[in-house]
């Protein structure tokens, strides 16, 4: 025990770091519509619109930046383009998110945030909007299972949601009710006082509904399989491309995900710009791999475990835990979440289709073939 705390102690001071990666959630924003019964003024209170990053969530983006500027001074010094790479789903809220950190981040550089095609097809930071059959069919059944147990435990609560909202309320119902009463709350809109009363439990039921999409090795390969090996893949491959800082600017699915394919998930809601981040160090020769949870600026990132790990997890030991959780392209991916539906594809498994062309030498997250989607291509080429 005694060498053990010894390791510990020399590894945590005296290990050298080479490379950082964070994936971040966007900041606060608007709610993506409301409830029938509602007189709210979206124009009034989010003059951005629906769904959009608000001013408070820009604030937010730029104290992350703030944090990675500190944080990191000794790695970074400097935006040099070989060496940072800004990264954003293709949704405004992130993108907006990633100019934010990049204005603090490097306050003196201009800085390009890369994305790629339609959110949709986007497996690297928007997977949970990639069509994946099997892990639908495997949430639609915890969701009916979940249901069942929520729609009589709180049959009280969703009756009094129906009457308030006009919407018809159940457990299935509960995300959008969350979507609209926790948005206007955290941006301080005055609501009805039975918002007060109620939003603690639609919260809990938002947390158990949302946890249960990726809350199984399952869910969570088929979801963050492809980020996780991208983010591994730029960390054995660091000294060739010569990268020091990824940031990712993502969304709260992506990071919820990714902490359950790490196993170092609390089974949280994920707050607003909270970011996991995957750190490399060199310690005698050897590298290592330590993951930090920042959850928000008012305490410091907390250190995690990968199981069986200790805070500096050795490269070899980590790409183990990791080898079964990762998904090397979109093939793969369509392959395990069985996408191909016969008859219409018909292919033996020596001639699946071909790697589609990368987005650029560091992702190959393989979306289009022009304006076709990837399923229609798949299609002709079996017929060809």
């Amino acid at each position: 025990m005694i060498y053990r705390l010894l390791f510990l102690y020399f590894s945590v001071v005296h290990a050298e770091l080479e490379m950082v990666q964070v994936l971040v959630r966007h900041g606060d924003r608007a709610p993506s519509f409301t409830y029938p019964l509602d007189e709210f003024n979206v124009a009034e209170h989010f003059p951005r619109g629906y769904s959009q990053l608000t001013q408070r969530g820009f604030r937010q983006a730029k104290e992350v930046g703030v944090f990675l500027r500190n944080q990191y001074k000794d790695l970074i010094d400097g935006f040099d383009r070989k060496e940072t790479l800004i990264r954003s789903s293709d949704k405004d809220r992130c993108i907006e998110t990633a100019m934010g950190i990049t204005q603090t981040l490097f306050p003196d550089d201009i800085v390009p945030v890369h994305t790629y095609s339609h959110y949709k097809h986007d497996l690297l930071l928007k997977p949970n909007s990639v069509r994946c059959r099997r892990v639908d069919e495997l949430v639609n059944a915890d969701k009916s299972w979940l249901s069942a147990q929520v729609d009589i435990e709180h049959r009280d609560l969703f009756s009094l949601l129906s009457q308030k909202t006009g919407w018809h309320v159940t457990g299935s119902k509960i995300s959008d009710v969350f979507n609209v009463l926790y948005r206007k709350h955290a941006n301080g809109v005055a609501q009805p006082d039975w918002v007060n009363h109620v939003l603690a439990n639609v919260t809990e039921l938002k947390r158990q509904y949302r946890s249960i999409q990726f809350n199984s090795d399952e869910k969570s390969k088929m979801r963050t399989g492809y980020l996780l090996g991208q983010i591994t893949k730029d960390m054995v491959h660091r000294e060739e491309t010569g990268r020091k800082m990824i940031v990712y600017a993502t969304h709260d699915a992506t990071v919820t995900s990714m902490m359950y394919s790490l196993g170092v998930s609390d089974h949280q809601l994920i707050p607003y710009t909270a970011a996991l981040i995957v750190e490399l160090h060199r310690l005698n020769g050897k590298s290592f791999v330590k993951i930090l949870n920042r959850s928000s600026p008012e305490s410091a990132p907390r250190e995690l475990r990968l199981p069986g790990c200790d805070v500096l997890c050795p490269m070899e030991t980590y790409q183990e835990f990791v080898s079964t959780r990762i998904i090397s392209n979109k093939e793969e991916h369509d392959v395990i979440c069985q996408n191909f539906e016969a008859p219409e594809i018909e292919l033996p498994s020596q001639e699946l289709p071909k790697n589609l062309p990368e987005e650029d030498h560091l992702f190959s997250t393989l979306i289009t073939v022009g304006s076709l989607s990837y399923d229609l291509y798949a299609n002709l080429k079996a017929k060809n």
